[in-house]
């Protein structure tokens, strides 16, 4: 089985070089051919080179500046966040305050309701011990 996976690998390298046949040939005849460079040339194309650098350097320095613009943003969020954080605590331990005389008013509230069926009976109750006392006393109290 490793010998005929080695035969199909042998083949396949052999298929690419066919197909890269007469590529050494081409860059060949171009090497023979001399290029010529004037002054002209190289002052145009050193120029087109200048203004992309040109270019780059100005696009890298957007980039830059729209860096930091995002990073000092982000400073403020973050500074804004801690402070709405500490703003919900401090909102948070009020409310806490809140519910514990909440539930101490709600106490204080039963503890009365609880007497209130007292207080009702108080009327009664005197009336009773003003009929009591005349009939002891036969004195009538206003």
């Amino acid at each position: 089985m490793a010998e005929s996976m080695r035969k199909q690998d042998n083949s396949s390298v052999q298929e690419d070089l066919a197909a890269l046949e007469g590529f050494d040939e081409f860059f060949e005849g171009d090497t023979e051919a001399p290029v010529e460079v004037t002054s002209d040339a190289t002052t145009v194309g050193g120029e087109v080179m200048q203004e992309q650098v040109e270019k780059l350097l100005e696009r890298m320095t957007e980039l830059l500046s729209f860096s930091v613009d995002q990073r000092v943003e982000s400073a403020r969020m973050a500074t804004q966040l801690i402070d709405n954080q500490r703003q919900l605590i401090a909102t948070q331990q009020i409310l806490i305050r809140l519910m514990e005389r909440s539930i101490d008013l709600t106490r204080h509230i039963s503890s009365i309701e609880e007497k209130l069926p007292v207080l009702f009976e108080l009327p009664r109750t005197v009336e009773s011990i003003r009929q009591r006392l005349v009939q002891m006393e036969g004195v009538e109290v206003e």
